[in-house]
């Protein structure tokens, strides 16, 4: 999700360079997979990460798909993203409950309860059914 946001940037960024009006490139972007190599190589090429260089010190011209992982690599996974993320995960839930007709003030979401760094912790939630 943060790769296609950064593609829609480049795409909102492109139509401003170009003659696009700012009512245009503030409507809401689709980035269609005709466009992807196009943005992906310039997001690569704004992309303040690690490239691979040649003996001169410039940068190499790479595959899309490399592009794309080296991209994806470098994506900061923040605390609060996973919390975040947890937290909308669960409001999905509690509003697939509520559209099944299970009374809405019988539904409550509890507190995230971020994990350590263990290499043994595998994905998952948990729903916890209580009178």
């Amino acid at each position: 999700e943060r790769l296609r946001a950064l593609l829609v940037a480049e795409k909102r960024r492109s139509m401003l360079a170009g003659n696009a009006t700012a009512a245009d490139a503030g409507a809401t972007l689709s980035v269609s997979d005709e466009e992807v190599p196009v943005l992906v190589k310039e997001v690569y090429k704004r992309a303040d990460i690690p490239k691979p260089r040649n003996l001169a010190g410039i940068a190499q011209e790479i595959p899309v798909a490399e592009m794309q992982a080296l991209l994806l690599a470098n994506i900061a996974v923040t605390d609060d993203a996973i919390r975040e993320l947890a937290v909308q995960r669960g409001v999905a839930v509690k509003d697939y409950l509520s559209a099944q007709k299970l009374p809405v003030e019988r539904l409550f979401l509890g507190a995230v309860k971020p994990v350590a760094n263990d290499p043994k912790w595998t994905p998952r939630a948990e729903l916890n059914l209580a009178n």
